[in-house]
């Protein structure tokens, strides 16, 4: 299973940054790797709930919310034939005003295998201007 990471340190205490990356149906306002968000069982995040991302240069994707620790974690699965895709959402408090942004992706399955190998450079660039966006609209929200 091909693993992709970013990091970024936030000047924002653990809870803002949780709100604005949970906030699933927000983030084409700030994120510019994702063009829209349908949120397919609500719009809060919890257990179970599916949301329809679309992304520049990809097909659209229904993630489904498999992990869920409000204010430090989620994360979430994406399944078609052959392939499964994973993303994670980690928040480590590193002071009272500091947070440490951890994001993880990973492909499974044979036809994982495949695209990693066609997108892994995508991804990984993808995931730092994310880890980046987060920062930005984290550090700026009131």
């Amino acid at each position: 299973m091909a693993t992709y990471k970013a990091t970024a340190e936030v000047n924002a205490p653990v809870e803002r940054v949780w709100t604005v990356l949970s906030a699933v149906e927000s983030w084409p306002s700030w994120l510019p790797t994702v063009s829209s968000v349908e949120p397919l069982d609500g719009t809060p995040i919890a257990i179970g709930a599916r949301f329809r991302l679309r992304q520049p240069r990809l097909r659209p994707a229904v993630w489904k919310v498999t992990e869920l620790e409000p204010p430090v974690r989620f994360a979430w699965t994406a399944k078609s034939p052959g392939m499964e895709l994973f993303a994670d959402h980690a928040l480590e408090r590193i002071d009272p005003g500091t947070t440490r942004v951890h994001l993880r992706f990973e492909f499974g399955g044979w036809l994982g295998c495949l695209l990693s190998a066609a997108y892994g450079s995508l991804t990984q660039a993808y995931l730092a201007q994310e880890a980046q966006a987060l920062k930005r609209a984290s550090e700026s929200a009131s």
